[in-house]
């Protein structure tokens, strides 16, 4: 394939050529563009992952065209055709018969590698694609069309990875250096069923560690998990219950209100309560001092 000029396609004024070249070499010895193509599973056991990929995506349009901003000689057009060239159908005047097709499989998930070092051919599909109307980072990037096409920054790509790693790193050595007691102190906040062994606690405590690194250290490392096991402690044990018809939370015993939740949102009764006693200042710092004495109170009979 080729993206040299044949007849009427790919006559690019030699400043765009050159430009386009020097893009496509400041990137290395390799580019990866990512594909708008990922749909989530509809599987809700999730079995081969949670997103989904055609078997084979074809990029459209194959021809296009551009406006060459550097063109001023005077015997050619601003208008371009562009196309992948397939040079082995060329017609007896020279004219291209056929075009490659840019096309992503399922197995590649999206990401199509060019290795642009020693593939001259990839050399030429990411200059066509940096051309192309559907890739929103190109300067010839369509104002109507869906832009299905990105470049993959490798540097903001290598951070985010080593970030993450290194999220992954520190959850994981928190959630396997948990205590038995911490780990059920960790379950309840999750609204987990802390009574369950042990051992399936710390697996899927390890779990969530490795799976949303992000999620769990920040969750450890505020009072929040300590609010909220201590909330659903104190709700197991009888201490305090949740008003469903006026949405409040109230002292078991003589059904006085502790503090009225916004219905509204996503997040648990449990998690709202949480919120609450982090913001009500002495209020809620009184009512967390409380109730931690007494669960702690009930343990110390129940031993």
């Amino acid at each position: 394939m080729s993206l040299e000029n044949f007849a009427h396609f790919n006559d690019l004024s030699p400043e765009l050529r050159l430009e386009l070249e020097q893009k496509v070499e400041s990137f290395g010895k390799r580019v990866r563009y990512k594909f708008d193509i990922t749909k989530p599973n509809p599987d809700p056991e999730k079995y081969n992952g949670a997103f989904v990929y055609p078997n084979m995506y074809t990029l459209d349009p194959t021809k296009f065209t551009i406006q060459d901003p550097y063109e001023t000689r005077a015997d050619k057009s601003k208008t371009k055709n562009i196309g992948l060239v397939d040079d082995n159908f060329l017609s007896d005047n020279g004219i291209p018969e056929r075009f490659k097709k840019v096309r992503v499989s399922g197995s590649q998930k999206s990401i199509l590698t060019l290795n642009l070092e020693d593939n001259r051919d990839d050399f030429y599909m990411a200059m066509m694609l940096e051309l192309h109307p559907k890739n929103k980072d190109s300067k010839f990037a369509s104002k109507t069309m869906h832009h299905m096409i990105s470049r993959i920054d490798e540097n903001a790509a290598a951070r985010e990875a080593r970030t993450e790693r290194s999220e992954r790193l520190k959850a994981l050595n928190v959630a396997q250096g948990m205590s038995d007691s911490e780990l059920i102190d960790f379950a309840d906040a999750m609204q987990w069923d802390s009574s369950d062994n042990i051992e399936i606690l710390r697996n899927r405590t390890e779990e969530l560690a490795d799976s949303n690194p992000v999620y769990f250290n920040d969750f450890v490392q505020g009072k929040t998990i300590e609010y909220q096991s201590m909330i659903k402690q104190a709700i197991n044990k009888g201490l305090i219950s949740f008003d469903n018809a006026e949405y409040k939370f109230v002292w078991s015993g003589n059904q006085q209100t502790i503090a009225v939740l916004p219905p509204t949102g996503q997040k648990t009764n449990i998690e709202k309560m949480s919120e609450w006693m982090q913001t009500s200042g002495n209020k809620g710092d009184d009512f967390y001092k409380k109730i931690k004495a007494l669960v702690r109170g009930i343990k110390k009979t129940s031993e």
